[in-house]
């Protein structure tokens, strides 16, 4: 795998350290490398430009008390279902899959009513959508961060349970036909 990385061990190391400890400075870097801090702020430049380092700032799932569900479905056309379902304020992450549920969402909220509703208006009603599968997804080994908006301000009609009704996003189209 570090091959196709096109990673030498100094990357790796850096990496490494940077994931283990995020705020490890560029100088302890250069002493533990035996380089020059100058070269440690390059290489680090290059890692980030090549989208290999990445700083995350989000709320924990572990931590935070707030329930995260994964939503797995088929839909006719994955990229643009997952472009539209995006715009939802509790919106976590979003995957294009192979296999007959092509599609796999996660939504965060207070209140698993909330994330029922927005399955049910935004989701089950679509008749581009089926093969749907719900699951809570109770706890993360590792330390999992995800950002939402977290910001009321034009969109309180979002967080209420109820509101999804009010819901002005595109994303919420066509209706199965009974």
């Amino acid at each position: 795998m570090i091959e196709e990385l096109n990673l030498d061990h100094r990357d790796i190391k850096i990496l490494s350290w940077f994931m283990e400890d995020p705020h490890v400075s560029q100088s302890e870097i250069a002493t533990r490398l035996k380089l020059s801090q100058p070269s440690v702020n390059f290489r680090i430049h290059k890692l980030k430009q090549r989208g290999m380092l990445n700083f995350q700032t989000g709320l924990s799932l572990n931590k935070t008390g707030l329930f995260m569900a994964r939503i797995d479905f088929t839909a006719k056309n994955a990229p643009e279902v997952l472009k539209q379902i995006k715009q939802c304020e509790f919106f976590v992450n979003g995957f294009t899959m192979s296999g007959k549920r092509n599609v796999s969402v996660q939504l965060v909220n207070t209140d698993l009513k909330k994330i029922d509703e927005i399955v049910n208006l935004h989701i089950r009603s679509r008749e581009d959508i089926d093969n749907i599968d719900v699951q809570v997804i109770v706890n993360a080994a590792n330390d999992f961060l995800f950002s939402v908006n977290l910001d009321k301000e034009g969109h309180e009609h979002c967080y209420k349970v109820g509101g999804c009704k009010d819901c002005r996003k595109p994303w919420k189209y066509q209706k199965k036909k009974n």
